[in-house]
């Protein structure tokens, strides 16, 4: 039902809509598109990070491949003269490998500086000087098995082959020059990149917080004008207008608005104070104020009511309140004096309102801007870490590899099977160690390509029990068990951990494959499996009787390829601790191990513990 007060408080209500609240909107807008700059910056930083290490790799290789020519035509010089001299042809060794390899790996130097028109020249006159000097060593080689050692001899006197090999270690060195010059420029641009991006990201955060406490410090303003609008027009209005106005912003208000007396008691509780407190009016009219005030914050009360007796209002204040609930949450808070008609005061009015999220927004931002430049130096290490390893990896898996090993190792079965005893004895033991040569190898690539997974698939980390997964591991190994004769004594239980169910399960059935393999021989293998649990992290233990670690090699042997002892000793690819480690730290733990030459090992991995 409309009353003759409403178009006063329609009017009252419009005032909101000031050019300094516009004001305020336009500024938390700018905030908040400054935020979403500074993430797209550092995203963009991140991708030339990346663009300029796959760039300072081309040029590595460059470098390892131009000198691997020069290693050749060398050795090839070397046979040939070796050979001028004895006539003993095992000196042409070096000199055929290198007719053959030559072609191959100018052919990678040219691939590797595609894209750079200079270095494709120098690779062109390099082919060329290439092609020149094989065909001197060539002609010496033919006069010499011809017998003519005097003839052969001359034609090496004539100074122009080593014109030929000066002038190839000349373009050779040009070639590993530019690739160097490359190479540190390509490091000069990550960090002068990395480093205006942090500044840029900096300024645009620094700007953004700016921003936002203008625009807060306007909106507080704001509120604090629409205070003194309300109360200055509400001297002017009847008190039965005032009443209606005042019971109408009340009942609408988002803000908790709570009326007591002077004595603390609450007299009028409104639906956004049930909102934010949790209690409703009929449970919280009639109580002490303190109701909803901690015990460690009751002397603001005693200093509100003090000032609230002389007449005094309390401006906006944060501070802390307790919901019905047991929650605290933080609360801008304004107490403004009730008089009645003779001007004396007979309560006070407050309005609440939550900021709870705004005080985290406000945390989050600051602990980002006092943050950033760590995570991006700790993010650009990562990735120097991550291309460091994938250079190893490419140089490994360059090629597919295991079709032709599976052919290698089927054609080396069926010659056994179908011509054995054509073979002999000798032919089936050589065919025998081709198949045991083509699944050694075979293996190899399978750890190379499951430690390559690691560092590029996305892992889920669920709630996990160890108990299952070692079991799963120990089932994984059962064979190599039972011919060990192993003894496995695994401690329960080993308590709920936070990882990836498959990672989790390499990672123990490399560690316990050690545990049972690196043992003196003739010793059965004993394992002792157990865990124990702390400040929320579950550190997973597994002691061997094995031959154990010199600790000058422990920092080592988590390496790619890493091995204390040769594979007819202790059979092996040298990648599985290295699996252990990358595992356990892509599931957000470490790796580690204890042991001392000759008295066993004991290696542990820790992980996020989760909740029973």
């Amino acid at each position: 039902m409309r009353t003759r007060g409403e178009p006063v408080c329609s009017r009252a209500l419009n005032t909101v809509r000031t050019p300094s609240a516009i004001r305020s909107i336009v500024l938390l807008a700018l905030a908040s598109v400054l935020v979403v700059g500074a993430a797209v910056l550092s995203y963009r930083s991140a991708v030339n990070v990346r663009d300029t290490a796959a760039e300072a790799t081309s040029a590595q290789r460059v470098q390892q491949e131009a000198r691997t020519v020069l290693g050749l035509v060398t050795d090839a010089e070397t046979g040939q003269r070796g050979y001028l001299l004895t006539g003993n042809a095992a000196y042409l060794q070096p000199y055929e490998r290198a007719v053959v390899a030559l072609p191959e790996t100018i052919e990678r130097v040219r691939s590797a500086t595609r894209g750079r028109p200079e270095q494709q020249r120098r690779v062109d006159d390099l082919q060329v000087m290439l092609g020149q000097k094989l065909a001197e060593l060539k002609a010496t080689v033919v006069v010499r098995r011809r017998g003519d050692v005097d003839a052969a001899l001359g034609i090496v006197r004539t100074g122009e082959g080593q014109a030929l090999m000066d002038r190839i270690r000349e373009g050779v060195g040009a070639l590993v020059d530019d690739a160097s010059r490359e190479l540190d420029q390509r490091r000069e641009e990550t960090v002068r990149a990395t480093r205006q991006a942090s500044h840029v990201t900096i300024g645009a955060l620094v700007l953004a917080i700016a921003a936002t406490s203008v625009a807060l410090v306007m909106i507080v303003a704001e509120v604090r004008g629409r205070e003194r609008e309300r109360a200055a027009r509400a001297q002017q209005l009847a008190r039965e207008e005032l009443a209606e106005r005042l019971a109408a912003i009340v009942e609408s208000s988002d803000d908790a608005i709570v009326g007591k007396d002077l004595e603390g008691t609450i007299t009028s509780w409104n639906p956004g104070a049930e909102r934010i407190f949790g209690y409703p009016a009929r449970e919280a009219i009639g109580r002490p104020i303190t109701l909803i005030i901690p015990s460690d914050r009751l002397a603001e009360e005693d200093l509100v009511l003090a000032r609230l007796r002389r007449g005094e209002r309390t401006d906006h204040f944060d501070t802390i309140r307790q919901t019905k609930d047991g929650r605290l949450i933080d609360v801008s808070v304004a107490v403004s004096p009730i008089r009645n008609a003779g001007g004396t005061v007979t309560g006070a009015s407050k309005i609440a309102r939550d900021i709870t999220e705004r005080k985290r927004a406000e945390a989050e931002l600051k602990q980002l801007y006092e943050t950033l430049e760590e995570r991006v130096a700790e993010r650009t290490q990562q990735l120097a870490e991550i291309n460091a390893e994938l250079d190893a990896f490419g140089y490994t898996v360059s090629h597919d590899l295991r079709a032709p090993l599976r052919a290698m190792d089927g054609f080396a079965k069926a010659l056994a099977e179908d011509y054995g005893d054509t073979l002999g004895p000798r032919g089936r033991d050589y065919a025998g160690r081709i198949v045991q040569a083509a699944q050694r190898m075979d293996l190899l690539i399978q750890d190379l390509l499951a430690y390559s997974r690691l560092s590029r698939e996305e892992l889920r980390p669920q709630p996990l029990d160890l108990g299952d997964v070692v079991r799963d591991a120990l089932q994984t190994l059962e064979a190599d068990i039972r011919a060990r004769s192993a003894s496995i004594d695994v401690v329960e239980p080993l308590g709920p951990v936070m990882a990836h169910r498959e990672t989790l399960r390499n990672v123990l059935t490399n560690l316990l494959s050690n545990a049972i393999k690196f043992v003196t021989p003739g010793i059965g293998p004993r394992v002792r499996v157990w865990s124990e649990s702390r400040d929320r992290v579950a550190r997973l233990w597994v002691e061997d009787n094995g031959i154990g670690i010199d600790p000058r090699y422990q920092a080592g042997i988590f390496r790619v390829f890493e091995r204390l002892h040769g594979v007819e000793v202790y059979p092996g690819t040298g990648i599985g601790l290295a699996i252990v480690r990358r595992g356990t730290e892509r599931m957000g733990g470490r790796a580690g191990v204890q042991s001392t030459a000759g008295a066993g090992a004991r290696f542990w991995i820790e992980l996020p513990a989760a909740r029973r």
